[in-house]
């Protein structure tokens, strides 16, 4: 399965995001479920690759405040993923949750520690 989003996680938002904008030529959307999240354009439709959002530090506990980045990984049923990480030696940092007008999604990590997400898409929204 190949990995459908990234997130950044940073200090300092406005600082990253004319960072990320003058050498990428990425383009930011202010979403409207927080005040310090911003859905990233990473390039043209037709362009191979994924977009990603950006965030503050404070925001995601996850990051235990430092920079992070995180892929995350689109799955058929959430809940038998989660079932297939526990049983292979991986955790869940955050259960599932909803994002309205996406679908359910999951903080995961690796035996080793390493983070990422998992996300199903709710039919509705495809």
């Amino acid at each position: 399965m190949k990995p459908c989003y990234f997130d950044l996680t940073v200090h300092d938002v406005d600082q990253a995001r004319r960072f990320f904008a003058n050498v990428f030529g990425w383009q930011f959307q202010k979403q409207t479920s927080s005040d310090r999240y911003y859905r990233i354009e990473a390039g043209p439709k037709d362009e191979p690759g994924i977009n990603g959002g950006i965030g503050v530090v404070g925001q995601a506990r996850i990051s235990q405040g430092r920079p992070l980045t995180q892929i995350t990984i689109p799955v058929s049923n959430l809940d038998e993923f989660i079932e297939k990480i526990k049983e292979y030696g991986g955790y869940v940092l955050e259960t599932r949750m909803a994002i309205p007008g996406v679908g359910w999604y999951a903080t995961c990590a690796e035996p080793g520690g390493l983070v990422f997400g998992l996300l199903e898409r709710d039919p509705k929204f495809a």
